[in-house]
C-alpha cells in the first residue's frame, strides 16, 4: 500500500517520448537541407535504407539513455538500481522482498527521517522489523501514545508451507502438529484457528513481539512516547452473487470468477481499504458475462485505518444466460 499515488504524478520531462518514424524524418530532413538536390527520396534508395539503419541505432541510444534515467527515480527503478536506490537512504532488502514492498519502505525511511517518531518513523521500522508483515498502521489515540497495528502475511504463507515451515508457523498461531499428521491435515486445522480468530491478515503473537521488540528499541522509539502494538482487526467479508453468461460464452468463463475475485483481493486489499460492491461486481463481470446481482455484501464494507477485510465464504450462481 504505497503512501504516494505515483498515477497522480506527470511523467518525468527528462524521459523523452520515443517515436522511431520522428527520427527517421528528421533524419531525412537533415540529408536534404544538406543536400537540396536530393528530391527522390524513396524507400528502395541505399541512402535511405542507411538512414533507416542509423535511426533504428538512434533509438536504441536514447532508449538506453531513458533506461538510465529511470533507474535514479524511485518511481521507475526495478532489481539491483533499486537496492542501490534504496541503500542510498540507508534501506536493504529484507529476505525474498520485492520491488514494491522495497520501495514502500524506503518512502516511509525518507518521510519518517524529517521528523523522527512521526507515524511515517514507526510505520518504517514495523514493515523492516520482519518480513511476515504485510502492512502497518499507525495512529496516536492520545497525546504521547502511539498505536501500531499489524497485518500479517503468515496465513497466505500457510497454504502452501510444509514440514518444519508449516510447524513453526502453526505453533505461532497456537496450533501443534499431531503424531503423524500429514501437512494437509495439519494445514487445514491451522487456516481453521485463523479463520476463527478473524481470517487472512491475522499477526500471531510471534509476529507481534517481533515488531514490538524493533518499536522499543532505544534507536528507534522516542523517549516520550509509549508505543503499543496490536494485530489488525479482521474484518470477514462474505461474497454471494448470481451470474449470467451471454448465449455463446463458455462455462469456464464462470468457473474462473472465484479465482479471478480471490487473485483481485490478495492484490489490492489491506490495511483501511474498502470492500465497495461496485469493485466486487467489477471483478466478477469480465468479458463473457452478461450481468452480475450481488446479493451480499449487500453494502460498502468500511474499514478504518487499523482494519483489514479478508474475503469470507464466495457463494457464486450460474443463473443462466441472456442478452
Amino acid at each position: 500500500m504505497t503512501t504516494i499515488d505515483f498515477s497522480s504524478i506527470p511523467a518525468p520531462i527528462i524521459i523523452e517520448e520515443l517515436d522511431y518514424e520522428a527520427i527517421l524524418e528528421e533524419m531525412i530532413a537533415d540529408l536534404q537541407a544538406r543536400d537540396p538536390s536530393y528530391t527522390e527520396i524513396l524507400e528502395s534508395d541505399p541512402g535511405v535504407k542507411i538512414l533507416e539503419v542509423a535511426a533504428a541505432r538512434e533509438l536504441t541510444l536514447r532508449q538506453r539513455v531513458n533506461d538510465a534515467l529511470r533507474a535514479t527515480l524511485l518511481r521507475f527503478a526495478i532489481g539491483a538500481d533499486m537496492d542501490n536506490l534504496a541503500a542510498f537512504y540507508g534501506v536493504t532488502r529484507l529476505l525474498d522482498e520485492d520491488d514494491e514492498a522495497l520501495r514502500l519502505r524506503t518512502i516511509e525511511r525518507i518521510m519518517g527521517s524529517s521528523t523522527a517518531g512521526g507515524a511515517a518513523w514507526y510505520r518504517y521500522q514495523a514493515l523492516t522489523a520482519d518480513d511476515r508483515v504485510k502492512d502497518a498502521a499507525v495512529s496516536s489515540p492520545e497525546p504521547g501514545e502511539v498505536l501500531v497495528s499489524i497485518l500479517s502475511d503468515e496465513a497466505y504463507e500457510v497454504a502452501t508451507a510444509a514440514g518444519e515451515a508449516l510447524d513453526v508457523l502453526g505453533e505461532n498461531f497456537g496450533v501443534a502438529r499431531t503424531t503423524g499428521e500429514t501437512d494437509a491435515a495439519y494445514r487445514a486445522r491451522i487456516l481453521a484457528a485463523v479463520d476463527e480468530a478473524g481470517g487472512a491478515g491475522l499477526a500471531s503473537q510471534d509476529l507481534l513481539d517481533a515488531v514490538d521488540d524493533r518499536l522499543q528499541a532505544d534507536d528507534v522509539r522516542v523517549l516520550t512516547d509509549t508505543v503499543t502494538v496490536e494485530g489488525a482487526t479482521i474484518i470477514p467479508v462474505d461474497v454471494t452473487a448470481q451470474v449470467w453468461l451471454y448465449p455463446e460464452t463458455h462455462e469456464a468463463v464462470f468457473e474462473g470468477l472465484e479465482q479471478r475475485l480471490k487473485d483481485a483481493f490478495a492484490a489490492q486489499s489491506g490495511l483501511g481499504w474498502d470492500v465497495t460492491t461496485s469493485w466486487l461486481i467489477t471483478q466478477l463481470h469480465p468479458a463473457g458475462v452478461q450481468r452480475v446481482i450481488l446479493t451480499a455484501p449487500a453494502a460498502n464494507v468500511v474499514c478504518s485505518a487499523s482494519d483489514a477485510p479478508a474475503l469470507g465464504s464466495i457463494t457464486l450462481t450460474l443463473a443462466g444466460r441472456d442478452r
